[in-house]
C-alpha cells in the first residue's frame, strides 16, 4: 500500500521518475560533490533581507515530487540547501486549483499546491529566497472551458493571484505572472492586448495590494519569461515572427505606463536553444546575452532605468536529445558540451549585469534533459521493486535513478512506461556521480551570490569609474569573464574571474572600487535601497584570499588548486588590489577587512 501511494503521488506531482538500466561500480567522487543529505530543518534561523533589483541570486528551478520523505531529502541536498541563493517554482494554476473548491486552501488545498507549499517552507527555513512563476488556467476559470494555455474569464486571474499572494505573503519574495508570454501556445485564444490588460496589469496590482497591506512586505513582480524559439507561432497581435515579434513584445510592455508602474522588472528565458547559446534569428538575437541586451535597451529606450531584468525559465541540455548542440565540435552532444555552454552563458550574462540565474536542479520529464543533478531514491522504494533500476551512488547515500520513464495508469494499476527520449546510464559522463558535469560550473558561478547571505551587485566589467580591472598574461584566450559582488552579511567583496587561456603559469593584477559606487544599471538613485558607500573606505586594512584552479572536464573535480592568503594592505585611492600568480582558469578573490 505504501509503495502504491508513493507511485500515485509521484504520478500526480511530477509525471515521471528516472530509473537506471544497469549497475556500475561507483567512481571516485569529484572534490566537493554531493554529500549524504541531512534530513530536517536547520537549527539556525537564517537572516532575512529585502530582495531588490540590486541583489544577486543564482539558484535552481525546483519541481517537488509531492512525497514528504523525497522532498525533505531534496531540500537538504547541497544543490539547494548550500549552493543556491534562491529557488524558482513553476506554479500551474490548472493543477493548483483544478476545481473551484480548491480555492479554499485551508480545507481543500490540492495535492499539487500542498507539495509546493511544503517545498517553499523548506526553502524559507533555510534562508533561500523563493520565486513563483504562473502558467496555464483551469477549465472552470477559462473562457473556452478547457484547462491549459487558455484565456481566463475576466477577473479570474487577478483573483487567483490574490489568493496565492495572501497564502504565501512573507515566504515568497518574487512573482512572474505568465510563462513564455510571447508564444501563441501559451495563450491560444488570447492576444497581446488581452495578455497585458486582463492578466499582467490586474495580476500585478492584485499581488501588490496584498503585500502592501499591513504588515507590509516587499515583493518583486515581473510579467514573465519569453521563449527563444524562432520558428514557434507567436502570440496573436504581435508584429512579425520570432525575434522580430519578440522586439515588438518588449516594445509593447515597456511602452505601457500602467504595466511598468506595476512591475519591477522584465524577463527573458536563459537557454542554450538552437545553436547551444540561445540563437534566434542570428541578427537581432544570436545568443542569450543578445536577448539580455535587447531587454536592457528597450527599458532604456522607454525611460525605465529603474527597472531590472530577471531570468525566467532557464535550461542547458546535457544529453544527446534533439535540442542539444555540439558546441565543442567533437561530433558528440553530451555533458562536456553542457560544461562548455554553462561557462559561456553564465559568464556572458552575469558579466553584462543579469542578476538572477537559475537552472533546473534535477532531471525532468521533457523531451530533452537539463538537470544539474540526477534523481535519487531516498528510502529505496524504487530499488525495492527492481534493484536493477538503480545505480549505487559514489557518495554512499541514496541510489541514483538513471533513466527517465513515465508512470501511467493501466487497468486500474500504476505502471512504468518509457518517457520521451529517455536517457540511459551510459549517457552519463560519470554514472554514479549524483551530479551532472555542468553542475560544477554552475556551482562555481553560484559563489557570486553567496548562498543565503545578502549579496548585491558591485562593479560592472567595463563601466567607467565602476570597472573590474584585470590585466596580465593570465587574462587571455577565447573566453574570459569578470564578475564582482558585495556580501553584506560577511562584509566582503567577491570577484570571479574565468580565463580559458590561463595555464597555471601566468599572472594577473586585479583592482575594484573599495566601496559601492553609483552605477549605470545598479546602485543608483533608482535603487529601492541605497547601498552606495558601503565597503572599505580609504585607510582600511584589508586582505585578499585567492582560490585559483581548474575544473576537470572529465569529472568536475577541482584540479591544480591553489589557495593564497595575500599580505595585508591598506585601501588607497578607493581601490582594492591584488595579484594572482600561477593562475588557473577559475579564480575567486575575496577581499575582507582586517581589524
Amino acid at each position: 500500500m505504501r509503495r502504491q501511494k508513493f507511485l500515485k503521488n509521484l504520478l500526480l506531482a511530477s509525471g515521471a521518475v528516472y530509473l537506471a538500466s544497469c549497475s556500475t561500480p561507483p567512481p571516485e567522487m569529484p572534490t566537493g560533490a554531493d554529500q549524504p543529505a541531512q534530513i530536517g530543518t536547520p537549527n539556525k534561523k537564517p537572516t532575512s533581507y529585502q530582495w531588490t533589483n540590486d541583489h544577486m541570486q543564482v539558484g535552481v528551478r525546483w519541481q517537488p515530487f509531492g512525497i514528504d520523505p523525497a522532498d525533505e531529502y531534496d531540500a537538504a541536498r547541497p544543490v539547494i540547501a548550500k549552493d543556491s541563493s534562491y529557488a524558482q517554482f513553476w506554479l500551474s494554476w490548472a493543477q493548483a486549483e483544478p476545481e473551484p473548491l480548491n480555492k479554499d486552501y485551508k480545507n481543500h488545498m490540492s495535492a499539487y499546491l500542498r507539495a509546493i507549499d511544503k517545498a517553499v517552507g523548506s526553502c524559507v527555513a533555510r534562508g533561500i529566497k523563493v520565486e513563483l512563476v504562473f502558467w496555464h488556467c483551469p477549465a472552470w476559470a477559462s473562457v473556452s472551458g478547457k484547462a491549459g494555455p487558455f484565456k481566463p474569464k475576466p477577473g479570474e486571474f487577478p483573483a487567483f493571484a490574490k489568493r496565492i499572494a495572501q497564502h504565501f505573503k512573507g515566504r515568497v519574495d518574487s512573482y512572474q505572472l505568465h510563462h513564455e508570454a510571447n508564444l501563441k501556445s501559451m495563450l491560444e485564444d488570447g492576444d497581446v492586448d488581452s495578455l497585458i490588460s486582463e492578466i499582467l496589469i490586474p495580476g500585478a496590482k492584485a499581488i501588490r495590494s496584498v503585500y502592501n497591506q499591513a504588515p507590509a512586505r516587499p515583493v518583486l513582480i515581473s510579467p514573465g519569461g519569453t521563449s527563444p524559439c524562432e520558428a514557434c507561432p507567436v502570440l496573436d497581435g504581435l508584429n512579425g515572427e520570432g525575434a522580430v515579434a519578440l522586439v515588438d513584445y518588449y516594445d509593447r510592455l515597456a511602452s505601457n505606463k500602467e504595466l511598468m508602474a506595476s512591475v519591477d522588472a522584465l524577463n527573458l528565458n536563459v537557454s542554450d536553444h538552437l545553436n547551444g547559446y540561445g540563437l534566434m534569428d542570428g541578427l537581432l538575437i544570436s545568443g542569450v546575452w543578445d536577448h539580455y541586451d535587447l531587454v536592457r535597451d528597450k527599458l532604456a529606450e522607454h525611460g525605465h532605468a529603474d527597472k531590472g531584468v530577471m531570468a525566467s525559465e532557464s535550461w542547458i541540455v546535457w544529453d544527446s536529445s534533439g535540442n542539444a548542440a555540439d558546441v565543442n565540435g567533437d561530433g558528440k552532444t553530451n555533458e562536456l558540451d553542457a560544461y562548455d555552454k554553462t561557462v559561456t552563458i553564465f559568464g556572458k550574462c552575469l558579466e553584462r549585469g543579469l542578476n538572477t540565474m537559475n537552472l533546473p536542479w534535477a532531471d525532468n520529464s521533457s523531451g530533452w534533459s537539463m538537470g544539474l543533478t540526477k534523481r535519487r531514491d531516498p528510502g529505496g522504494i524504487v530499488k525495492s521493486q527492481n534493484r536493477r533500476k538503480v545505480l549505487p551512488s559514489a557518495d554512499g547515500d541514496a541510489d541514483i535513478l538513471a533513466t527517465k520513464i513515465d508512470i501511467v495508469e493501466k487497468n486500474g494499476a500504476l505502471r512504468l512506461a518509457k518517457a520521451p527520449d529517455p536517457f540511459k546510464a551510459r549517457d552519463y559522463a560519470n554514472p554514479s556521480d549524483p551530479n551532472h558535469l555542468h553542475y560544477y560550473i554552475w556551482r562555481w558561478y553560484a559563489q557570486i551570490a553567496g548562498g543565503t547571505d545578502e549579496v548585491i551587485r558591485h562593479a560592472i566589467a567595463g563601466e567607467p569609474g565602476n570597472d573590474i580591472k584585470v590585466e596580465g598574461t593570465g587574462w587571455t584566450g577565447k573566453e574570459h569573464y569578470k564578475i564582482s559582488s558585495w556580501n553584506r552579511t560577511k562584509r566582503q567583496f567577491t570577484v570571479l574571474i574565468y580565463s580559458d587561456g590561463a595555464n597555471g603559469k601566468a599572472w594577473v593584477k586585479v583592482a575594484i572600487p573599495s566601496t559601492i559606487q553609483t552605477g549605470k544599471l545598479y546602485n543608483n538613485t533608482h535603487s529601492r535601497v541605497d547601498f552606495r558607500g558601503e565597503g572599505f573606505p580609504n585607510g582600511t586594512r584589508y586582505r585578499a584570499r585567492i582560490t585559483t584552479m581548474d575544473i576537470s572536464p572529465t569529472n568536475g573535480a577541482e584540479t591544480n588548486k591553489r589557495q593564497i592568503r595575500a599580505d595585508i594592505e591598506t585601501v588607497e585611492n578607493g581601490l582594492l588590489k591584488t595579484a594572482v600568480v600561477n593562475m588557473g582558469k577559475f579564480t575567486k578573490i575575496e577581499f575582507e577587512e582586517v581589524n
